[in-house]
């Protein structure tokens, strides 16, 4: 078996402590034939939520599930626990990390498509003529600029919300990596040129954006356009390596969608049980931000 996610992991204590203080008895009162308790199914099991009850980002009729299940009561509680009230609580919880982490990896995989695109106008910086004007040179410049600055404010929101991309290496590391390209003082070394900086195109400490600045680029422009032109060549080479590195396979992007994709693969399959175990839980309530990531996750995994 794959090694279990680090989410599941914590999750893993979590029901351990519960399953201690408050279901030592639990494994009597289950039904006939019902295995015996094992900590990596349960907790994969407490990462089930709510999810096949939650297509619509939590606005599924409780009833439903609950007349699907037997043993729950009409309130959806395992009456038969010792403390059906913390066990309908924890899978209340579960309910949200089921909108949760589906969430999560679809806001993932538009970061990464994001950082895909952005190799389109490095390229062009890349494969620019030596004989190109300054006209050409600075409009290039200027749409990697934007293209790059738009991709950081897109998920600024997302970066800061916990449920979402908060604490997140991928997303952070596809960040950092990025900006340190446009940062390099390396660029043009060869030609004396230390860095785009010197070209007028810099990250500004505050806001982490890029700019460029015309007048700079133009000065540095007439004074040495050979070597200018070569270190934006070479800038716009090692800003698209970078960006594909960050999207191949095994690498950040790709390890973490492995990690939450085998979370998602537990709750979907752990659900009935779980529910059983410990009640329904009330459905899950996510923010609008959550609720439309979640949504783009049925969208893109709908034929799948």
């Amino acid at each position: 078996m794959a090694r279990i996610p680090s989410e599941l992991s914590a999750l893993a204590q979590q029901i351990s402590q519960f399953k201690t203080q408050t279901l030592s008895d639990l494994n009597g009162s289950r039904a006939s034939g019902a295995s015996a308790f094992d900590l990596n199914q349960l907790a994969a099991g407490y990462l089930a939520g709510n999810l096949s009850n939650t297509q619509s980002a939590g606005n599924t009729s409780a009833s439903t599930a609950i007349s699907s299940i037997a043993g729950l009561s009409p309130t959806g509680r395992n009456l038969a626990l010792p403390d059906p009230e913390s066990a309908y609580r924890m899978m209340s919880h579960i309910n949200q990390l089921a909108v949760q982490y589906p969430a999560q990896s679809s806001r993932l995989s538009t970061m990464q498509e994001g950082v895909s695109q952005l190799t389109k106008p490095a390229d062009r910086l890349a494969s620019l003529s030596p004989a190109a004007d300054l006209a050409t040179v600075q409009q290039s410049l200027q749409a990697l600029v934007d293209q790059y600055n738009q991709w950081r404010f897109d998920f600024n929101a997302d970066l800061q919300d916990p449920e979402l991309l908060a604490g997140t290496q991928a997303a952070q590391v596809a960040r950092y990596e990025l900006a340190q390209s446009i940062a390099s003082p390396f660029h043009g070394s060869e030609q004396g040129i230390q860095g785009m900086a010197v070209l007028g195109l810099t990250i500004d400490p505050v806001s982490q954006t890029a700019k460029l600045d015309p007048a700079q680029l133009a000065a540095q422009w007439q004074r040495q356009p050979e070597a200018a032109m070569a270190a934006i060549n070479q800038f716009g080479a090692h800003f698209s390596r970078s960006a594909s590195l960050l999207t191949e396979r095994d690498n950040f992007f790709a390890k973490q969608q492995a990690n939450l994709g085998r979370v998602i693969e537990y709750m979907q399959q752990n659900l009935p049980q779980l529910q059983q175990e410990f009640g329904l839980g009330d459905p899950a309530q996510p923010s609008p931000s959550v609720a439309r990531a979640y949504a783009d996750y049925q969208r893109r995994h709908a034929a799948v």
